[in-house]
């Protein structure tokens, strides 16, 4: 499978992207106003943060069979909960949320839980990030982190190099494969994010 990355020229002006990862603490670099829905971007801070604390624990425990379980319940509870925001708002933009609950938003959509396999609504949830980076709701280098979440969920290689193994050693996470590496640093410029990938925050997926 072929992706293409979005034309330089598409970059919002309003997104101004600071030369890390994820920006000045952990955050996105973005000038927007207020959040219209603040209740959102609680509801969603409130669950990355507890669900945070379970991934970290979960990490570190290479235990395999039940004691997952509550882990996947979580990770399904916010699936739902973001499905039901995406039903009634599409992508949870600067507008809406702020630069807060829009990371926010993001990491809980990179731990998507579809027990099927299907993976259809991280799917979905990545083309309305995209008609949202489009208008300047989002930044391309979320576009980016969640492009590469779903090449990955599909067997492909990544483009971007967003996403890391973190099962067989938490402490020294693997990339997962990047398609043409000679061109990454290029891709990633493009997007806004470092040249150079490094393990970050970001949950990635478990395999």
């Amino acid at each position: 499978m072929t992706l293409t990355s979005p034309l330089h020229s598409a970059l919002s002006a309003s997104a101004v992207h600071d030369n890390s990862e994820h920006g000045a603490g952990g955050r996105w670099s973005v000038h927007a106003p207020a959040p219209s829905r603040p209740d959102i971007v609680r509801d969603l801070i409130d669950r990355v943060v507890a669900a945070d604390r379970r991934w970290e624990f979960a990490s570190s425990n290479t235990a395999a069979g039940p004691a997952y379980s509550p882990y996947e319940l979580l990770d399904a509870a916010n699936t739902e909960a973001l499905r039901r925001i995406a039903g009634q708002h599409g992508w949870p933009g600067f507008s809406l949320v702020g630069q807060d609950g829009s990371e926010a938003a993001l990491r809980l959509a990179l731990r998507v839980y579809e027990p099927h396999d299907d993976h259809e609504f991280v799917r979905a949830l990545l083309r309305l990030l995209t008609t949202a980076a489009g208008c300047g709701e989002a930044t391309w280098a979320q576009w980016a982190h969640l492009q590469d979440r779903v090449s990955v969920l599909n067997g492909y290689d990544q483009q971007y190099g967003t996403q890391y193994r973190h099962d067989a050693s938490p402490l020294e996470p693997e990339l997962y494969p990047v398609a043409d590496p000679q061109t990454l640093a290029a891709r990633r410029i493009t997007v806004g994010l470092t040249p150079a990938p490094c393990p970050q925050a970001l949950p990635g997926p478990r395999t």
